[in-house]
């Protein structure tokens, strides 16, 4: 479904899933759609032989109709669906050349219900879609026999309504079975091969239908009761070459990875830069392998990597390169350092060559003033000090 409301050219998927299955989300060959007054979507799953019902706004569906059903409708290729105002259903059963309908009490058939293909008043042949007018009268595309039908609308004996105008009045009518004048035949072409007005279109049913996808090939045949039969490219089977059996599908390599075909029916990836794994969906990490020097952050990229530097500090491949700024402080801090580390070693060394001078060398720089001061202690031992008291006499 493509949105008319806006100007996106987005595509929004409304019932399927791309694989043809018979679950209740998924279709095989759908052919033909009907949406009522409630938005809900009636899909005609010819590859599954029924009528799947999906509600408005719902991915799984309700099989309205399919083989096996206990009124014992058999469907056989049905190729369209219609409703009418009540809300009863006409299926085309191209299968079974014929028409049914839904009812009060089941499914019952309408046209074409002797069950064989043919041109006689009571026959279709491979009848395809199905269109009311607005008074309630029939046109069938009858591609079998290459006609455009018409089935008059009848009142039913018990209903006293004579002019009905809209087929909201259905249930109460009954189908004419066709006479010589009941169906709208074209004009003959001179050429066999063509019909229409102009004699412009071609009466080949593959030309019509189109039926085989894939690039299959149409043939007709009578070996089957479709009229045609698809010749599918390598790779592709199905009754319309829908089954894609090619190693390298369109999504087998992600990422804008290419697939290349291997003799033994399998595949290989060629990854584009910056993916490996078997369908390139593995991202390559760049930085697996690389350390960032002075703290930065290896960030990896699409095809490299980058390390993310912290601050101003720093900068190169691997935030190995300082700012000079940096530089000098360093060297400010390398000088303070080796000073004070000179200046310790100086002490050690000066206490050092004191003590190899007094202990090996006899020579004690110090000794003078270490006996000076042994003197002035015992100076203020010997001379104990004299308390004198002073006593005023008038």
């Amino acid at each position: 479904m493509v949105p008319l409301d806006n100007t996106t050219n987005t595509t929004v998927i409304v019932a399927g899933n791309t694989t043809c299955g018979p679950s209740a989300n998924t279709l095989c060959v759908p052919f033909g759609i009907f949406i009522d007054s409630n938005f809900d979507l009636y899909v005609v799953d010819t590859g599954n032989n029924r009528i799947q019902l999906f509600r408005s706004g719902q991915m799984n569906a309700m099989t309205v109709t399919v083989n096996g059903t206990s009124n014992g409708i058999s469907l056989s290729d049905p190729t369209d669906v219609i409703i009418d105002g009540n809300g009863y259903l006409y299926i085309i059963d191209m299968g079974n050349h014929r028409i049914i309908r839904s009812g009060p009490n089941g499914y019952n058939c309408v046209i074409g219900c002797i069950g064989t293909s043919g041109l006689a008043f009571n026959q279709l042949n491979q009848p395809y879609k199905l269109a009311f007018d607005s008074h309630g009268n029939i046109f069938v595309m009858d591609v079998g026999s290459s006609l455009i039908l018409k089935f008059m609308l009848a009142t039913n004996s018990c209903e006293s309504t004579t002019m009905m105008t809209s087929p909201q009045m259905i249930d109460t009518t009954i189908i004419n079975v066709r006479t010589s004048t009941s169906y709208f035949s074209p004009l003959s072409c001179s050429n066999t091969a063509y019909i229409g007005l102009n004699c412009s279109i071609s009466s080949n049913l593959c030309d019509m239908l189109q039926p085989c996808q894939n690039n299959g090939t149409c043939n007709i045949t009578n070996q089957n009761s479709l009229g045609y039969i698809c010749s599918c490219p390598l790779h592709f089977n199905g009754t319309y070459c829908q089954f894609d059996d090619r190693p390298c599908k369109p999504n087998t390599c992600i990422n804008n990875g290419i697939c290349i075909e291997m003799p033994n029916l399998t595949f290989m990836c060629k990854c584009a830069n910056g993916w490996k794994g078997d369908r390139c969906e593995i991202k390559i990490n760049y930085c697996a392998n690389i350390t960032c020097l002075n703290n930065g952050v290896c960030r990896s990229l699409l095809t490299t990597y980058k390390c993310e530097c912290l601050g101003q500090s720093y900068s190169g491949k691997y935030c190995e390169k300082s700012t000079n700024s940096l530089v000098v402080r360093k060297v400010i801090s390398k000088s303070f350092g080796y000073i004070v580390i000179i200046a310790l070693i100086a002490v050690v060394v000066f206490i050092i060559t004191l003590d190899i001078l007094k202990y090996f060398f006899g020579i004690d720089p110090v000794r003078k003033y270490w006996k000076k001061m042994k003197r002035k202690k015992k100076i203020k031992k010997s001379n104990p000090q004299v308390i004198r008291r002073f006593t005023y006499v008038n």
